[in-house]
């Protein structure tokens, strides 16, 4: 490839994930749904510039504080100018592969990168500031960054780029020593998991479709209904075998939540939060379609989604309701199980979806404390009084207030529910309540889940 020819793919790159990036921070959308509204920017690539693209998304937001405090501590002057969002995100962009990349050693990124982003300024003096900035990136270290940081607590926070008042709060919680470990295992990609449409398919037909198309797997020693997928030679997604509905691709610990519910044949279930319908279609999986499921949801967008799996796997047994559960109880029938998997902060879930760090604080956090605590508390209202009936709470969250503490003042105000025995332990036990288990990124090869399962106490 010629030098003008890797010019235009290196702007290629940048430029496109600056812009998915300024989509992103605009719209208030995911980093997902980002690299799926814009199709224009990424339409026609290749998988490799594809996958690149993707990577330098993912990773530039991941590390977004390390790269902010970078770029104000040596521009801002450049700062200070009205510059375009665009030209901002660029900057991220850039100051992340001259960094903190893997390829920072290369010759043709450090000639290539700040023309990138120069080109977009028309100003003499703001280019000169972008000059002297790029010289200075030559000699910038992290630990020398990091040695410049008086606190240890927001040292931390900085070196694994997450926010410094969730770390001084799991740093509380579990310790010095353990949220280092959870910090580090956020900022690596977990394994991908598919569970096979046991429904229409043999688990041993869907892994030799897998095998046909390239695609190295394991069968999970825990989960019998989930592989773990080790190596591809195609994106999962764009697979004929993923387009046909042979599976689902879901993280270990959510899988793990069906099972906690334990769904049995023709019992009657309601999915409190189902979109988008992972753990819906999982429970129809785990009934053999034998059962009926309600599966509520208030977003309307989400529920199609639900409505979308539920049309591909050719599921009878569910039916979906658009109903708020904070206003009350739409139902004067009894369900034999209930899930309640809560809205949450998705802080077990930073390594693959790194926006969501960003966008929480520890206000929201209560306030997200207190919407689960009502849904739970509704819920509840609709469980049969049976020994075999179970109504499972579970995150997606490390942070005990949207755990530990929503369960505790649940059993308080409601003195006749119990914990229950969980049928599959693979966790942690919560030091609280050793009933419920703690999925964690670097002991349990999936993201963080926390998952209770409650019921009524024999009279």
């Amino acid at each position: 490839m010629s030098d003008s020819q890797e010019f235009n793919k290196r702007l290629k790159i940048i430029h496109s994930a600056a812009a998915i990036i300024t989509y992103y921070e605009k719209n208030q959308v995911s980093l997902r749904n980002a690299m799926k509204i814009l199709p224009d920017i990424l339409k026609d690539l290749n998988a490799d510039i594809y996958s690149q693209i993707h990577a330098l998304v993912f990773e530039t937001v991941r590390h977004q504080s390390i790269l902010n405090r970078i770029i104000h501590q040596h521009l801002q002057r450049f700062l200070a100018e009205k510059i375009s969002s665009t030209l901002r995100n660029e900057l991220r962009v850039v100051t992340y592969l001259l960094t903190l990349s893997p390829d920072i050693k290369d010759d043709h990124l450090w000639k290539e990168a700040p023309l990138i982003t120069l080109r977009l300024v028309n100003d003499s003096k703001l280019t000169s500031l972008l000059n002297n900035y790029f010289e200075t990136l030559k000699n910038w270290h992290f630990d020398s960054f990091l040695d410049s940081l008086d606190d240890s607590e927001e040292k931390l926070a900085v070196q694994f780029s997450h926010p410094t008042w969730l770390v001084r709060d799991w740093i509380k919680f579990y310790g010095l020593e353990m949220t280092g470990k959870i910090l580090e295992s956020n900022n690596k990609i977990q394994p991908v998991y598919l569970r096979p449409n046991l429904l229409k398919y043999d688990k041993k037909e869907v892994i030799a479709q897998l095998r046909e198309e390239e695609v190295e797997i394991e069968e999970d020693p825990h989960l019998f209904d989930l592989v773990k997928v080790i190596s591809w030679n195609k994106p999962i997604p764009r697979l004929p075998s993923f387009t046909k509905g042979l599976y689902y691709i879901q993280d270990k610990g959510s899988a793990l939540i069906s099972h906690i519910l334990d769904p049995q044949h023709g019992e009657r279930i309601l999915d409190a939060c189902a979109a988008p319908g992972g753990k819906t279609t999982h429970i129809a999986f785990l009934q053999n379609d034998s059962g009926s499921i309600v599966a509520v949801d208030n977003h309307f967008r989400r529920l199609t989604e639900l409505v979308s799996k539920i049309r591909l796997f050719k599921i009878e047994s569910v039916f979906p309701l658009l109903y708020d559960l904070r206003v009350g109880v739409p139902f004067t029938v009894e369900f034999d199980k209930i899930l309640v998997d809560a809205p949450c902060s998705g802080s077990g879930t930073f390594s693959s979806r790194p926006d969501a760090k960003w966008r929480i604080d520890r206000h929201q956090t209560k306030w997200l404390s207190n919407l689960q605590y009502t849904l739970l508390s509704n819920t509840s209202l609709m469980l049969k009084n049976s020994s075999t009936a179970a109504l499972v709470y579970a995150t997606c969250s490390l942070h005990p207030i949207e755990n530990e503490f929503v369960i505790r003042q649940f059993l308080a105000n409601h003195p006749n529910f119990t914990l229950k025995t969980q049928k599959i332990f693979i966790g942690t036990p919560s030091p609280e309540f050793p009933q419920a288990q703690r999925l964690f990124p670097h002991l349990n090869e999936t993201e963080g889940f926390t998952i209770f399962k409650l019921g009524i106490k024999s009279s």
